[in-house]
């Protein structure tokens, strides 16, 4: 197959969507509950099967990281995790129980604060809660971690329904994540493969002929969230969706977080709070 003519096809039908407005569409892929033992991409495929849907070409493919995380041995059985001295720290200063403190402690790059329940992190470039640890959707006394390598993962999803299904599609792992001053989760993109995960709008003029200086469209964040949405985060066995004739630039190519990262100094949120570090009660 000549992969550059399929995507410079791709590529051209995606901007007559852009042109002609054609609607996406987001379909859920409700699944029975996933186990260690699965193959995650065979459990989508069946649950598609079932429920009379398929994959097409094109599509972008939404997995949440938790599902995953549980096929790529990334649960915790608490019980087994050593506690350290600066476990029990963090967990009497916000609250949390030690073992989860330890896991946030081996997976974060960066504590910043935090509130009771939650520790602000950095991990992979990335802010987020508690590392990505997180004691929802797995069994009783256990935690699930992010995947190692979500870009990685995303790629071998892409590339094994090209194998088995012979389509030609988009992937990506997503988590959710708070907004500063918002109330909810929105949805977030860690890994992404076979498209581009940011479009950058600066140069271009808007309708009033004003060139655009800062915007960059955080494309597969926007996608993410537009999952969340149907998939859900409590008991809806909703592990994946599927987003059609999303207006977005294929590549044969995958993206990590540090791909979709912007420096600190110029992050308008992480700029002011840094300041704020410096200046505030805890510099004291």
């Amino acid at each position: 197959m000549n992969h550059y003519r399929t995507f410079e096809r791709f590529y051209l039908l995606g901007m007559f969507i852009l042109e002609r407005g054609i609607p996406v569409l987001v379909i859920p892929i409700k699944t029975r509950t996933i186990t260690p033992e699965d193959d995650f991409l065979s459990v989508l495929l069946d649950a598609l099967a079932s429920s009379g849907q398929e994959l097409l070409d094109r599509d972008i493919l939404g997995v949440a990281e938790t599902p995953l995380g549980t096929t790529q041995n990334r649960i915790v059985n608490l019980a087994e995790v050593k506690v350290s001295q600066d476990a029990l720290t963090l967990s009497e200063k916000y609250e949390l129980l030690p073992e989860v403190a330890q896991l946030i402690l081996d997976e974060a790059d960066e504590i910043l604060g935090g509130i009771p329940h939650v520790v602000l992190t950095i991990k992979d470039n990335t802010l987020m809660a508690n590392a990505g640890v997180d004691k929802s959707n797995v069994p009783p006394g256990h935690a699930s971690l992010l995947p190692v390598d979500s870009a990685a993962s995303a790629d071998w999803l892409r590339r094994e329904v090209m194998k088995r299904t012979g389509r030609q599609i988009g992937v990506m792992v997503i988590d959710s994540r708070t907004q500063p001053l918002r109330l909810g989760n929105i949805g977030m993109a860690l890994g992404v493969a076979g498209f581009l995960p940011v479009t950058d709008e600066r140069g271009k003029m808007d309708l009033f002929g004003n060139e655009m200086r800062i915007t960059r469209r955080a494309v597969a964040d926007n996608l993410a969230s537009a999952c969340t949405v149907v998939m859900g985060e409590s008991n809806e066995s909703t592990p994946a969706a599927i987003i059609r004739d999303a207006p977005v630039e294929y590549s044969d190519a995958s993206f990590s977080s540090s791909e979709m990262w912007i420096e600190p100094n110029v992050c308008m949120y992480m700029a002011i709070f840094d300041q704020w570090r410096g200046s505030g009660p805890e510099a004291e």
